[in-house]
């Protein structure tokens, strides 16, 4: 218990308290310790255990939510907050898997997701930040405009293609040429965002435990046991919304989900500096597999890149950071990286998330694979209203279903293709 405190500290330290504004970390919620009953147990403290949470408690159930370290520690709050619809998976390859009619459904499934987190972020004050460029590598103005045509006429998406005079008119460098802008997309501070969830949630009576990591469980039967070091949940229906789960509870998932860590970096304040090179005040990602995304944070760039299946922050990673920065974009050679970590999430093999009924009475809401931030908000929902209403909308993500990722040998063929697209990056 001393180590996970110690750990939790470090986190709110370098992140929860920096340049994002999320302010200090609220003081630790109690561990369980006793047997608790509750309708509903959500596992894990992430964005998705409390979106779910949230989902049913407005339906009027009673809610027990268990965390193994402190709500939002992981993925949910290590990102880089970009909000937008869509899946890990590319629209075109969604298409090619199930059809033009089943990935319009999906889409729009995501697109309730991005109103959900819109409108709480705005109720919060949470400053959403309007906007999101895609931008390219190459200098293809046919390429990004048929896509533009494609995502608008088969997925109705609000999509823009910028020439190469109007991208650089707020992206001041030689790198990028054209891109696609999604004015329906947003940023925000993903942190903020889940410690206000997890405190309207307890105003309305969800009980939250942290450093309660489930560690065994009996999900047989109608009344189902969840125990962690320290007591039991036992409630009718179990959500498992971890993100890389240890297997203890269901180890069929966790044999599904492929951690894959993103590098992310928080400048110096770098004052007008900032201004001189980047003058869109949204999000920015390239269109590469393991590409570069940043956006501003007041006077500060947020850096993000790479992707890979080890866990961990390696070592100098804030020089490499401020060196990807100073190739980009010339104004800002030598700012200095503050504060840089490792976000961990969680990926299944087809890229898509795990949602739905696994069994009578076990539900899952896990493998978001990096785009969370709406997906869990929609997840919630539909495990809710699937729970309390019987709607089966969760269906739609059947065809995917849990696929193992083939253990080491799995995640070692991920690693050398992940590195092939880093590789293409340079």
């Amino acid at each position: 218990m001393q180590q996970a405190t110690a750990r939790e500290a470090h986190f709110d330290t370098f992140y929860g308290a920096m340049a994002f504004g999320s302010g200090p970390a609220p003081p630790p919620r109690r561990q369980l310790t006793q047997d608790v009953d509750c309708d509903v147990c959500v596992i894990g403290g992430g964005l998705a255990g409390l979106w779910t949470a949230r989902a049913l408690a407005a339906r009027g159930h009673e809610v027990v939510v268990i965390e193994r370290a402190r709500v939002g520690a992981g993925a949910s709050g290590r990102n880089a907050g970009f909000v937008g619809p869509g899946y890990a998976l590319a629209p075109e390859r969604l298409a090619r898997r199930v059809g033009p009619q089943a990935t319009r459904e999906l889409w729009d499934l995501s697109r309730e997701g991005v109103e959900i987190v819109r409108a709480v972020a705005h109720a919060a004050g949470l400053a959403p930040v309007a906007g999101r460029l895609e931008v390219s590598l190459a200098d293809d103005e046919a390429a990004t405009r048929r896509r533009a045509d494609w995502l608008a006429r088969c997925l109705h998406v609000p999509c823009e293609a910028w020439s190469t005079r109007e991208l650089r008119d707020v992206l001041r460098t030689e790198r990028y040429y054209q891109a696609l802008h999604f004015p329906e997309s947003f940023q925000l501070d993903p942190l903020a965002l889940a410690r206000h969830l997890a405190a309207a949630l307890e105003e309305e009576g969800v009980r939250i435990f942290e450093a309660s990591e489930a560690r065994t469980a009996d999900l047989a039967g109608v009344r189902k046991h969840v125990a962690t070091a320290g007591g039991r949940v036992r409630a009718h229906h179990v959500v498992l919304c971890a993100g890389v789960l240890s297997g203890r509870v269901w180890p069929e998932v966790a044999r599904a989900a492929m951690p894959v860590s993103t590098y992310v970096g928080v400048s110096e304040d770098v004052g007008d500096r900032l201004g001189a090179a980047v003058q869109f005040a949204g999000g920015v990602s390239d269109m590469r597999r393991t590409g570069n995304y940043f956006r501003r944070v007041g006077d500060r760039l947020l850096w993000g890149t790479d992707a890979t299946t080890r866990t961990g922050t390696p070592r100098g990673l804030a020089d490499r950071l401020a060196r990807e920065i100073g190739r980009t974009f010339p104004a800002l050679k030598g700012v200095r990286i503050e504060h840089a970590w490792a976000g961990t999430m969680a990926y299944a093999v087809h890229a898509m998330p795990l949602i739905g009924r696994l069994e009578p009475g076990v539900w899952i809401a896990s493998c978001f694979g990096g785009h969370g931030l709406n997906t869990t908000a929609m997840a919630g929902e539909l495990v809710a209203s699937g729970i309390v209403e019987g709607d089966e909308r969760w269906k739609q993500f059947a065809p995917f279903g849990i696929v193992g990722a083939g253990g080491l040998a799995g995640r070692f063929a991920a690693e050398l293709a992940l590195r092939a697209a880093s590789l293409r990056r340079q």
